[in-house]
């Protein structure tokens, strides 16, 4: 007992310092773990507050991404005005339906892989998408769009032709109706978005327990008819604006305490918060763009179409025809040359000078026009000619055949017929006699016959002895 106790006397510096040792392992373990559960509270924070901004954006859809239900993005309905009837572009205003369909070109898609697209070609038109969000009553709402736009008869990526007025705004209807014809909506001021992403924005206090947003393309301007009227819409964001107004009361109810007659001036600070509203007339500030619409001078726009049936004209089954060589010249002097691309987008030539000019097409060796080659037209100042040529495959000559049967049968007869058309007629000493054809078969017929009643008479004379020798 005495050995052991001496023994753990000795061992006691021992396990004092392995005591210590473990003890300050677990005291820095545990700094660790209050600094490692400090930087895991700071990220949560962090990123808890980073997800609740991103889910403020309320709108279904607001990248316009697919799937698409006639060219129209999912959550949202297409909307248009109709004139019902077409006008002279360069002296009236008139809209028919544009069309409406997904875009994939990165070059034109702001946010997500697809942007909303609306256009038409050469008529003029107002329209657009809009949908009905469920909201809370008396919450004021804020909904923005981006749009960028083209009107040009340029193929892509050609810039705008920014004598052409376009308009984009977005709007709410606080009401819900879901009616682009209402008096109720709000609109934003106007863009103009020629070759680059522009934002339109509007706030709205909810009337109801849903709102309507609207984006709307507007490119209904005199002498607007270009080969491509185009407007994109992306990244759409529906958010509640009502934070910001909570704070605005703050400051008045501490500005009381000096002059308790001033809360009267702290009202007139919300009308100016309304009347940014009215600020949206600057919509007639569209109106001064038609004066410089006027284009310097006309333009001819030309397309071939393949004619399968040979009519002249271009029937609703007939599709375009590529690789025509179109060449508009005035006089003697060529003014341009273009080649049919053979979708519905013609070769245009702009900014002609008034006067008359001939328009030809020049055709590959493989096709054969059905319509008149070239023609005579005349420009005016600001309007658009509009031709279509027609062509189609060309035919083998149904003529090569009977021509070489004809060669031959001279050939094979007794001399040469120097005299022979394509309809097989035949003249000169050489040509062929029907007659002697008949002649030479009628002699052979007749050697026939001889030979055939000379067998039957040596038969019926092998036949008569026989009998003879029989009888005797």
């Amino acid at each position: 007992m005495k050995g052991g106790a001496i023994y753990l006397y000795r061992a006691q510096p021992i396990i004092v310092h392995i005591s210590s040792f473990i003890v300050a392992k677990v005291e820095s373990r545990m700094k660790k773990g209050i600094i490692l559960f400090a930087i895991v509270a700071v990220t949560a924070l962090f990123f808890g507050q980073t997800t609740v901004s991103a889910q403020d954006n309320i709108l279904p859809n607001p990248s316009f991404e697919q799937p698409y239900n006639n060219g129209v993005a999912d959550q949202w309905a297409p909307w248009h005005e109709d004139s019902n009837e077409k006008k002279d572009c360069s002296a009236e205003r008139y809209v028919v339906q544009p069309k409406w369909s997904q875009e994939t070109n990165g070059d034109l898609v702001l946010d997500g892989s697809t942007s909303m697209h609306v256009g038409n070609q050469f008529d003029t038109w107002r329209g657009g998408v809009f949908q009905t969000v469920t909201v809370t009553p008396g919450q004021t709402y804020r909904f923005s769009a981006w749009a960028w736009g083209r009107a040009t008869n340029d193929q892509y990526p050609a810039p705008s032709d920014f004598s052409t007025s376009m308009r984009t705004r977005v709007g709410i209807d606080p009401n819900g109706g879901g009616l682009w014809t209402s008096g109720s909506i709000v609109w934003s001021a106007a863009a103009s978005p020629q070759n680059s992403w522009q934002q339109m924005a509007v706030e709205v206090t909810a009337a109801t327990d849903k709102i309507t947003v609207f984006v709307e393309g507007d490119l209904s301007g005199i002498n607007n008819c270009r080969a491509h009227l185009d407007i994109w819409f992306d990244k759409a964001e529906l958010v509640s604006s009502a934070p910001p107004p909570t704070n605005t009361p703050v400051p008045p109810t501490a500005a009381p305490i000096i002059p308790t007659n001033t809360p009267a001036p702290t009202n007139t600070p919300v009308p100016p918060t309304a009347t940014p509203i009215p600020t949206e007339t600057p919509i007639p500030t569209a109106t001064p763009i038609p004066p410089t619409a006027t284009p310097a001078g006309g333009s001819i726009c030309v397309n071939a179409f393949g004619d399968i049936n040979g009519n002249g004209q271009n029937d609703a089954n007939e599709g375009f025809m590529a690789g025509i060589r179109f060449t508009v010249a005035q006089g003697s002097s060529i003014i341009g040359e273009g080649i049919s691309s053979g979708t519905d987008s013609p070769v245009c030539f702009n900014e002609l000078n008034p006067g008359n000019y001939q328009v030809a097409q020049t055709l590959p060796d493989a096709l054969e026009m059905t319509t008149v080659g070239n023609t005579a037209v005349d420009v005016s100042q600001g309007k658009t000619v509009r031709l279509a040529f027609g062509s189609r495959v060309r035919a083998a000559p149904p003529t090569a055949v009977p021509v070489a049967t004809q060669a031959d049968a001279v050939a094979a007869g007794s001399g040469t017929d120097s005299g022979a058309t394509t309809d097989g007629a035949t003249t000169g000493s050489g040509a062929l006699e029907p007659a002697t054809s008949g002649d030479d078969f009628s002699t052979l017929e007749i050697v026939a016959l001889a030979i055939i009643s000379v067998a039957v008479l040596l038969l019926g004379g092998v036949v008569f002895l026989l009998l003879r020798q029989r009888s005797s």
